[in-house]
């Protein structure tokens, strides 16, 4: 049996407490911006986007990631759902393509697949990093010089 949003908020609230209806209203309205803070983060790419929609600002979001440890939680989950689509429009565009039109005298003559090979390789890179990361290598050869009347033994 699923748990409804004012029974969750009637947990939170003492049965004494004074004006609880007041109370009960403003905690619902506070876990309904977190749904929505939540719901609109895959959706609109960041943090301040899903606040504005959610009609919530950074210092609730900042609350609500020191109080609440199951929102941490849903807000990595929803993090990790717009990893998700990013990579796969990553994909898509390494893979498929991006059909794009071509003009010639001012007029429509057809279109052109581009295709992202720098997106191609920053997937490389992410999936084998072991095969195809950037490497450098640095050697550092001491250069010993002689100075007048000194060996390199007496300067070390």
């Amino acid at each position: 049996m699923a748990i409804t949003l004012r029974q969750k908020i009637a947990k939170h609230l003492p049965p004494d407490a004074p004006n609880r209806g007041a109370a009960r209203h403003k905690l619902e309205n506070e876990e309904s911006k977190k749904v929505l803070y939540l719901e609109y983060l895959p959706k609109y790419f960041s943090s301040s986007a899903a606040l504005a929609k959610a009609n919530a600002d950074a210092r609730q979001l900042a609350r609500w990631r020191e109080e609440d440890g199951g929102f941490l939680v849903r807000e990595k989950m929803a993090r990790d759902e717009l990893a998700d689509a990013l990579e796969a429009e990553a994909i898509r565009r390494a893979f498929k393509g991006v059909r794009k039109p071509v003009y010639q005298g001012g007029l429509l003559a057809g279109y052109v697949t581009e295709y992202s090979d720098q997106l191609l390789t920053l997937m490389l890179k992410a999936m084998r990093p072991e095969r195809f990361r950037d490497t450098s290598t640095v050697s550092v050869n001491p250069i010993v010089k002689i100075v007048a009347g000194f060996t390199s033994a007496d300067v070390l």
